[in-house]
């Protein structure tokens, strides 16, 4: 019964490995060219960033819109 069950696992393991083959070997065949460009980042303040867009967020009264969109579309959902 415990031979049965390694055999089980090695055949499993075998099948498992030769379809990750054969699935490289199909994306090997795919014609994709692949072209990374670079980037120069003029300001890696990502932390800086997020805040000032939080900011803005708050400042030109979109977070009211949020609110408002959140509660609307709960009252909907409710009456469906």
């Amino acid at each position: 019964m415990v031979v049965n069950a390694i055999q089980a696992m090695t055949n499993w393991g075998a099948i498992q490995a030769h379809s990750i083959d054969s699935v490289l070997v199909l994306v090997s065949k795919l014609p994709v060219s692949v072209t990374l460009f670079a980037q120069q980042v003029s300001d890696p303040d990502l932390l800086g960033q997020a805040q000032r867009a939080w900011g803005h967020f708050i400042q030109s009264g979109q977070i009211w819109a949020l609110v408002v969109g959140v509660i609307v579309g709960y009252f909907i959902r409710g009456m469906v």
